[in-house]
């Protein structure tokens, strides 16, 4: 998948439903793509993440949870913050990096330039 950033909107549209079949997840103001792993599919564990920031549901140990706006995440205690820095971990190990997530009017980083140099 092209490196991109996206709205909370944007990336809704991966969810697996769509044509390709793409699965994105946002952990931390990052956005993975997590196509390969069976846990976001439709009849995995993780599924209700499709699509969505999963930060929330991850840092409180509750699957399904997700706000439908950009969520700062300012209401999460030590202990929730540090479960999800280790659950980015994870993610960057394992998925491949798509983007950052965009706040509310944060306008999109251009990585046309790291696609050309990565392919001279």
């Amino acid at each position: 998948m092209k490196k991109r950033d996206m709205t909370i909107e944007e990336l809704r549209k991966y969810d697996g439903k769509n044509e390709e079949g793409r699965i994105c997840v946002a952990v931390n103001g990052k956005v993975f793509d997590v196509t390969e792993g069976k846990s976001f599919g439709r009849v995995g564990g993780f599924s209700s993440f499709a699509g969505r920031d999963a930060t929330r549901g991850l840092a409180t140990f509750t699957v399904g949870v997700s706000k439908e706006e950009y969520d700062d995440l300012s209401d999460l205690n030590s202990m929730q913050m540090d479960a999800v820095r280790e659950w980015e971990l994870q993610f960057q190990k394992r998925c491949h990096y798509v983007g950052r997530l965009l706040k509310p009017n944060e306008q999109p980083t251009d990585y046309s330039d790291e696609e050309h140099a990565s392919q001279v």
